[in-house]
């Protein structure tokens, strides 16, 4: 029997249930991985995704610990490959990677006071669907596309006859909860659950902003939509899945 497979499948483990007391907001370090588990899954959506993945982890790891013949002698061994998942499991959830590498960069954004015409070239040149608005470079709203074709129907009389026409002249730009502004350190979980919180309130969650620190105050180093989120890689684990 290869122990050390054994105890690299443990070690996976005991990392996967530690990170879930965390997400759990759980202090006792012994509370049984169910527990934590669906706490954990109550909390943060994202960790829905692998729940049952996690079980069937948890009823493996069960047959192996806890029926040991004597001290590091597994009565059962898990496949190669099966070790090789909850690994990568366990690195999912211990260090997901940031946010940042799914964001759209450089952001196009401008100030209310830009004029008109330098939004309407940016739209043309560049296409982007949403472009976050500014005063004094603190955020104030997003404006999108959508917004944009409808503002220009509605109002096309009122279209810059001049280069000094703004944006705020134009259109209304109001902060609403379809829009939110994490750190440069958030990670593509933290994203998730953005997402996911605020599609379970019914609002559509049209952009996250990333900045420094995740202050309205601070210039966007980053925009995530939902679309982004199709280049997060997707994990199977079939073994785990039908163990």
């Amino acid at each position: 029997m290869d122990e050390a497979r054994s105890a690299r499948f443990e070690a996976a483990f005991n990392q996967i249930h530690d990170k879930l007391c965390d997400y759990a907001q759980e202090q006792n370090n012994h509370a049984s991985f169910t527990e934590v588990l669906t706490k954990a899954k109550y909390h943060h959506a994202v960790i829905e995704q692998y729940y049952h993945i996690l079980k069937q982890c948890s009823k493996l790891r069960n047959a192996m610990v806890h029926r040991k013949i004597k001290e590091d002698f597994y009565i059962a061994e898990p496949h190669e490959q099966v070790v090789k998942e909850i690994e990568q499991l366990a690195t999912i959830l211990t260090e997901p990677p940031l946010a940042v590498t799914i964001a759209s960069k450089p952001v196009e954004f401008f100030e209310l006071k830009s004029s008109v015409n330098t939004l309407f070239h940016c739209l043309q040149e560049k296409g982007f669907s949403q472009y976050p608005i500014y005063q004094d470079s603190k955020f104030v709203g997003l404006l999108t596309d959508g917004e944009i074709a409808n503002t220009v129907i509605r109002h096309i009389d009122l279209l810059p006859k001049d280069k000094e026409q703004t944006i705020g002249d134009l259109f209304e730009i109001a902060k609403e909860e379809n829009v939110a502004i994490v750190g440069s350190d958030a990670t593509v979980m933290d994203v998730e659950v953005l997402f996911q919180s605020h599609l379970q309130k019914g609002i559509k969650l049209e952009a996250i902003l990333l900045t420094k620190t995740g202050s309205a105050a601070e210039l966007p180093v980053g925009i995530i939509s939902s679309w982004d989120l199709i280049r997060l890689r997707t994990y199977d684990f079939p073994l785990l899945r039908h163990t």
